[in-house]
């Protein structure tokens, strides 16, 4: 059909189409069908013609597609003009066809499709624009003074906007002010000086020469960090010369890089620092000095060594000294004092996280397990399977090296995992992280040393072994995760006795930690058996046949689903399962809960409904008893054998007594070291303390003490272990140190 015909067509549809008789419809298929078979050999169709094919036809489309097309407006610009012309001729010969009356109705009908079409436009415009964020419009290269050639290096990085505080901080670093920027973990701080300076160097580009010196130095204080840095740098520039220096490689390879010239130099204080002593490196034309993670380069482990780098550059008070970025997540008022003899006496400050409660990164969900050192490798297996599985990615902090590399020797690890720390050759630390990256393996055990900056694309599931010492070092390795938009876990482990330490993370990080208890049985099946049937899908149907004869006899025996219910528990590894307490993560325990069908005021009054409907041998094995949130109900410790015998004692009650899957929301944990919790409105009541009542009882040892409602606390043995670690905590513990 000719094009023409085509677009009349697709007009008519949308108006109502004129009647066309049977006989005229015949004649103009015929005509159609002629003018068709005629079409090739047609020199006014064809512009050249090469062993009888016209070079400016495309591959036959169906008359759907092309209908479609046309109506779309998606068509290319000179055929939307040639369509265009037959449109107007169509027009014109319609309106031939039209009496005087009908002209009017026609042209209105016509004025409606165009106003149709203009309006389509405009609303297409309209969402194009409601749908790009506040963000993403603030952002939009257009905004900067931004090359094309580093906006396609950037897209090339999947980098399509900057981000907000690449906005905030471009002008400044840009104009050549000093600077002090804070923003959260996984934000972009690495663009966000990379970005102008390479666009102030380009712009100001001079003869390339040999041998010539740095003119913008970055500081960071591990290799990781600055190789991580410099290859930033790398992937949005091809003019500029980027070299990064660190320890633990060769020094032939960094002289050569010295020697050719060096528009931008990244690495380490050490290693920068033996090039200058040696005479081998000039700084002394610097106009850039970046730290990054300043908080820790300016702390007394690297004060030092950065003075002596840059001290010759930096004249007392003197607006000629080099442009100073000083970049972090966490930026304690000590540095700002700090920071001053750097910084040019007008400085910008941008801090996008201010005075807001959260320092940590909104984008992370904060966890927290309570859970003994004996049983943490244990646990951490469990948590790694049902968190992020064995497709997931995960890093798990360690206090030592030592920890570092028991903790990815372990056993209960089933993920292939590596060890990360600062005792590791640096050779094999870049191998590791480059595997870690490409996903060769699932699991990286390491010391702070991979806490700053790193940025590894989707990492699921932070794991710190044991709260950090410090609040700066959990919000950075939080920030592992949930980086560039995304969301992810972070999950804290901690022991009765550490618990100050988490609240005290909790009050300066500006974050609240949710209790939960340990994975439970049915999470684990669920977890390894979505694994196992994932697994299934790389078998090949060549292998299945080999093993039909034998599936075939085992389903006549097991029956079908019992067949495969045992083939997936042994390919996932889970042919038993141990119980562990949702409280504590002890094993033998199950974790029960006592819900009341009103609010009480403390345990006690638990213990009154339990020993009014139990045996006193099922209530004396009850231990660990916390009460719930909002006063509903307690939840408790029993021996994994126990827990049977105790739901058939119970009837006749107004309590409802149930095994959770997870560990209810509860007011305080169970703290094996604080006896006074027993007193405690929210508190907890030790094990085998016996029965409770408001009129009086009997201490249930030496250390057990009568409290206001008579109930029974302590025992001989609990005294001791409460004894036992107290004077274990004024000892010290083990040292704990970092890379």
């Amino acid at each position: 059909m000719m094009p023409g015909k085509l677009l009349w067509g697709d007009i008519m549809e949308l108006e109502a189409p004129l009647e066309e008789t049977e006989s005229q419809r015949k004649e103009r298929q015929k005509s159609d069908r002629r003018k068709s078979r005629h079409h090739y050999d047609s020199d006014e169709k064809s512009e050249t013609r090469e062993n009888g094919v016209a070079d400016n036809l495309d591959a036959p489309k169906p008359k759907k597609a092309k209908m479609k097309e046309k109506l779309n407006g998606d068509t290319e610009e000179g055929c939307n003009n040639r369509l265009s012309d037959e449109f107007s001729k169509s027009h014109k010969s319609r309106r031939k066809d039209l009496s005087n009356g009908d002209i009017d109705e026609y042209e209105k009908k016509s004025k409606r499709v165009s106003s149709l079409d203009s309006s389509t436009h405009k609303s297409s415009d309209n969402k194009l624009e409601e749908s790009l964020t506040r963000e993403q419009k603030e952002g939009a290269f257009s905004n900067f003074p931004i090359s094309e050639e580093t906006i396609k290096l950037l897209k090339g990085r999947g980098v399509t906007y900057l981000f907000p505080i690449q906005v905030k901080t471009f002008g400044p670093v840009y104009e050549g002010k000093d600077l002090i920027a804070q923003a959260r973990t996984g934000t972009g701080k690495t663009f966000s000086f990379a970005i102008p300076l390479i666009e102030r160097l380009q712009r100001n580009q001079e003869t390339i020469k040999k041998s010539r010196s740095p003119k913008v130095l970055v500081l960071a204080p591990t290799r990781e960090l600055a190789n991580q840095v410099a290859k930033d740098f790398k992937d949005i520039t091809r003019k500029l010369s980027v070299a990064c220096f660190y320890g633990g490689t060769s020094y032939q390879s960094q002289i050569n890089h010295i020697r050719n010239g060096i528009d931008i130099l990244v690495g380490t204080p050490g290693r920068i620092k033996d090039h200058l002593q040696s005479g081998r490196l000039d700084l002394s034309k610097l106009r850039h000095v970046v730290l990054d993670e300043v908080d820790q380069m300016l702390d007394l482990g690297f004060a030092e060594q950065v003075e002596d780098i840059i001290h010759e550059s930096y004249k007392t008070d003197s607006e000629d000294n080099p442009q100073t970025l000083l970049f972090s997540a966490t930026c304690p008022q000590w540095v700002y004092k700090v920071a001053k003899k750097y910084m040019k006496s007008r400085y910008e400050q941008v801090d996008l996280v201010g005075k807001m409660t959260q320092k940590a990164a909104t984008t992370v969900e904060h966890l927290a397990i309570q859970c003994h050192w004996s049983q943490r490798p244990a646990v951490i297996g469990d948590v790694l399977q049902v968190y992020s599985g064995s497709e997931g990615r995960a890093i798990i902090f360690c206090e030592t090296k030592k920890n570092v590399t028991e903790m990815a020797m372990n056993p209960h690890i089933k993920q292939n995992a590596q060890c990360l720390h600062g005792d590791i050759a640096q050779s094999q630390r870049e191998i590791t992280l480059k595997g870690f990256r490409e996903g060769s393996f699932k699991v990286l055990v390491a010391t702070n040393v991979a806490a700053r900056g790193l940025d590894i694309p989707e990492v699921d599931l932070v794991i710190q072994s044991s709260p950090p010492q410090d609040v700066e070092s959990y919000i950075h390795r939080s920030g592992r995760t949930g980086r560039a938009g995304r969301t992810g876990i972070c999950i804290c482990f901690y022991q009765p006795r550490e618990r100050g330490q988490l609240r005290y993370v909790e009050q300066k990080a500006g974050i609240t930690f949710k209790r939960v208890g340990v994975p439970s049985t049915m999470d684990l099946v669920k977890s390894k058996s979505m694994d196992a049937i994932r697994s299934l899908a790389s078998v090949s149907y060549a292998a299945v046949d080999f093993f039909r004869p034998s599936a075939q006899r085992l389903i006549e025996e097991k029956g079908a689903v019992d067949a495969l219910a045992a083939a997936l528990a042994h390919i996932s590894g889970a042919s038993s399962f141990e119980p562990r307490s949702l409280i504590t993560s002890d094993k033998g325990f199950v974790t029960m809960t006592l819900e009341s069908p009103e609010e009480i005021q403390d345990v006690s009054c638990a213990w009154k409904e339990l020993n009014r409907k139990l045996s006193s041998n099922a209530v004396s094995q009850i231990t660990r008893m916390c009460l719930l949130k909002g006063n509903m109900g307690v939840c408790f410790d029993v021996p994994t054998t126990e827990s049977e015998r105790l739901q058939a004692e119970w009837h006749d009650s107004d309590w409802i007594l149930s095994l959770p899957a997870k560990l209810p929301e509860i007011e305080e944990y169970y703290d094996g070291n604080t006896s006074s919790n027993s007193r405690q409105r929210s508190g907890w009541s030790s094990g085998r303390s016996g029965r409770s009542g408001r009129s009086g009882g009997r201490s249930g040892g030496r250390s057990g003490r009568q409290s206001r409602q008579g109930s029974r606390s302590g025992s001989r043995q609990d005294g001791r272990r409460r004894s036992g670690n107290r004077n274990r905590s004024r000892s010290g513990g083990h040292k704990r140190s970092f890379d």
